[in-house]
């Protein structure tokens, strides 16, 4: 298992085939030696040769940060000078290492809390080529954000054409493979130079080789190699992107003395929708559609069109909720490869109900999640999108519209299909927790000091399903705590 290329094995004397362009210096942290850029300008160029043309093999980097990565809002403003500012970059075969849709070959980490290599020119968002027929190779971890300044990290992606797959991996723990449903991976021709700099980042050795590495391979070069282990990191990584060490779910709304306010077990689902707006593509709701519960199947278009977009629904409670709130419903996917996700305590931006005080929104895409005049937690529970890691059963969370991702698990395995499962999330004071079948899989710690707006407590609950997907839903219940005030009048 030896490299078939080496870059800056010493940062400190650069071999035939490397070299820095602009202002640099040498770190060394704990014994390992890397390049740090002291200019948004500065360049680190490799043009020795890879691997990534090859149908396949796998690179293997070495970084520290220079400060924690972590993900914020963002805002016009910070593109003065430089539009790019959000992208920090580990290796691209274009010349100006931040700029990635010129770049045949890109892996960075960026200010979404988004880790991606992509193996085509374009985006995978915003300007969706990563999608456009036939469907590009990318792989990714989202959200990552587990990076502390002034540690070594092991980052790696492997490839196979053959078998159509590629998987990105850190610490020797893997975070995630691409698409498994697509039938296409089309990978573009790499540059023969590549380039890295990034003024947060140290750059330490890259290694080339012209095989798949293993998890375990990868493990055991980042044992053998790592300067300052750290069983606390590796336990975070495998809990979030392996799904070890699961908690059990063990809240009881009625032990907790709790109130129902809210039962629909849909067994009558053609008047029990009538307690439901529905939003979008209104045809996917198909009460009649199942003898076991309430059908929504959204049209089988290809994820990523203009088309798709709207071809996507939501149902809401027509009655909204206040204070600590627990729900639950049982849902089972009968095709695979779709999304679908809960909203709750959604209202409008001062807390009014934006569905009594505003026009009803009629749009079927993701807008009103994260993307519009809407405030609300929400929990994608069911995830096996192409844009979203399903080799596994994840969960994601995020606090919109203020972008603020707050939440991210893994099952160990994908959610068996045709199969009733049970959803199950309760959420008291800035604390949140969801679990699919009785394992918790998302544990939110919010705040109203963190520049995303108030701890949120009251509005409707939505269900929403995206394009391509087919499930049916039966008995949602909703609980509430008592609240500390009494209404007096209505």
């Amino acid at each position: 298992m030896n490299p078939t290329h080496r870059y800056l094995a010493d940062a400190s004397k650069l071999a035939p085939g490397e070299s820095v362009t602009g202002p640099a210096r040498v770190l060394d942290l704990k014994g390992r030696k890397g390049i740090h850029p002291q200019s948004i300008h500065t360049v680190i160029k490799l043009e020795g040769g890879h691997t990534i043309n090859q149908p396949k093999g796998t690179f293997v980097l070495w970084f520290f940060a220079l400060e924690d990565l972590a993900a914020s809002f963002l805002a016009d403003n910070m593109k003065i000078d430089n539009e790019n500012f959000a992208n920090y970059c580990f290796l691209s075969d274009h010349e100006v290492p931040r700029v990635v849709p010129p770049a045949a070959f890109h892996f960075k980490w960026n200010r979404f809390n988004e880790l991606r290599a992509k193996f085509f020119k374009g985006t995978v968002y915003p300007t969706l080529e990563g999608f456009t027929p036939p469907q590009k190779a990318w792989v990714q971890a989202v959200p990552f954000n587990v990076v502390q300044q002034h540690r070594w990290y092991q980052l790696a992606v492997s490839w196979d054409d053959a078998a159509k797959s590629a998987a990105l991996y850190c610490n020797g723990v893997l975070l995630g493979r691409s698409d498994t449903f697509n039938k296409d991976f089309v990978r573009e021709t790499c540059g023969e130079a590549l380039y890295a700099g990034c003024p947060a980042l140290c750059h330490g050795e890259i290694e080339f080789y012209d095989s798949v590495l293993s998890g375990a391979d990868l493990y055991k070069k980042f044992r053998a190699g790592t300067p300052d282990y750290d069983a606390a990191i590796e336990k975070e990584l495998r809990h979030h992107w392996e799904g070890t060490e699961l908690e059990n779910f063990t809240f009881d709304p009625v032990a907790a003395g709790w109130t129902k306010q809210f039962d629909v077990d849909f067994q009558n689902p053609v008047e029990q929708i009538k307690q439901f707006y529905v939003q979008g593509h209104t045809s996917a709701v198909k009460p009649t559609g199942h003898p076991e519960g309430l059908l929504i199947e959204t049209p089988n278009i290809r994820y990523g069109s203009m088309e798709a977009w709207e071809s996507q629904v939501y149902i809401w409670s027509e009655k909204t909720f206040e204070g600590d709130i627990y729900v639950e419903w049982e849902w089972k996917a009968i095709k695979p490869n779709g999304l679908s996700l809960l909203m709750i305590h959604a209202s409008g931006m001062t807390r009014e109900d934006f569905m009594a005080d505003w026009p009803r929104k009629t749009n079927g895409n993701m807008g009103t999640v994260h993307a519009q005049n809407v405030r609300n937690y929400h929990w994608e529970y069911y995830r096996e999108m192409n844009d979203v890691r399903n080799d596994v059963g994840t969960a994601f969370s995020r606090k919109n519209p203020f972008a603020y991702r707050i939440g991210f698990g893994s099952s160990p395995e994908p959610f068996a299909p045709d199969t009733w499962h049970k959803a199950q999330l309760v959420q008291s004071g800035g604390k949140i927790r969801g679990a699919i079948d009785g394992k918790i899989l998302l544990e939110i710690n919010d705040s109203s000091r963190n520049n995303s707006g108030c701890i949120l407590n009251f509005g409707h609950i939505g269900l929403r399903c995206m394009v391509h997907t087919a499930m049916v839903f039966r008995n949602l219940k909703v609980y509430t705590d008592q609240l500390p005030f009494t209404e007096l009048s209505r």
